[in-house]
């Protein structure tokens, strides 16, 4: 839903050097070498979705939340046990590491499904709404760009803080079950608005769930960093 992503699902592509001895990587590349980075990314994205136990990385795809506040001003909107699924799926469009200055930039391309339940009061865009029910989300081609200032230079390779943005590149699908409690007369104009602006949807309230997903998989990046030596993570 707005911002990479769930990013995302989003940094993946860290673990194009990972030595082959801790975890099965096709080879490591010099850190100014993008056309490598970028290939080795797109390999390791579903070994690391799939979870690396030794290294603390609990499985990403699909990965769970129980609860996820997504309000926005005008709306109370709170998501419990939602499941996305689909980030092994996610491809590297763009990497560039500069050590000397501490910065991980790379841009992401995912499509991920949501499926949990919801309940929510308030105006949702423009339409006054309320209801209680199973969610259901299919985010498509959302494009992720993160920049993350990482430390290079100590033995364990150290993430410090990140950002990032990201631009839905095509039709996203929000469905709300049992919306005004079932009330078809009420349900069905908010269904018709819902159905028609799922992009609009996920700028309003997407963001607070993108960043939970975000920052399970830095948390699980810089769980895997703590496990291997910064000499085995490049060739420089």
């Amino acid at each position: 839903m707005r911002e990479k992503s769930l990013v995302v699902t989003l940094l993946f592509a860290v673990f194009y050097s990972i030595d082959a001895s801790a975890v099965p990587v096709n080879k490591k590349c010099a850190t100014n070498d993008s056309k490598c980075l970028k290939a080795s990314s797109n390999y390791m994205i579903p070994i690391f979705a799939a979870g690396l136990p030794d290294n603390g990385v609990e499985t990403l795809d699909p990965v769970t939340f129980h609860n996820i506040d997504a309000s926005s001003p005008n709306l109370k909107l709170i998501l419990t046990d939602v499941t996305f699924k689909g980030l092994k799926n996610s491809e590297v469009k763009k990497i560039k590491i500069d050590k000397s200055k501490g910065k991980l930039l790379i841009k992401l391309l995912c499509s991920v499904d949501m499926d949990g339940s919801y309940e929510m009061n308030g105006k949702l865009l423009i339409l006054p709404i309320e209801g209680k029910g199973p969610i259901h989300v299919k985010l498509r081609k959302a494009e992720v760009s993160v920049e993350v200032d990482v430390n290079f230079e100590s033995a364990n390779w150290k993430i410090k803080q990140w950002k990032h943005s990201y631009e839905l590149k095509d039709k996203s699908e929000v469905v709300f079950e049992n919306l005004f409690n079932g009330n078809e007369v009420l349900g069905s104009v908010a269904r018709d608005l819902v159905a028609n602006s799922g992009n609009e949807i996920i700028t309003e309230v997407g963001p607070p769930v993108i960043k939970t997903v975000v920052d399970k998989v830095i948390n699980s990046i810089a769980a895997l960093f703590d496990t291997i030596p910064a000499s085995e993570l490049s060739l420089d």
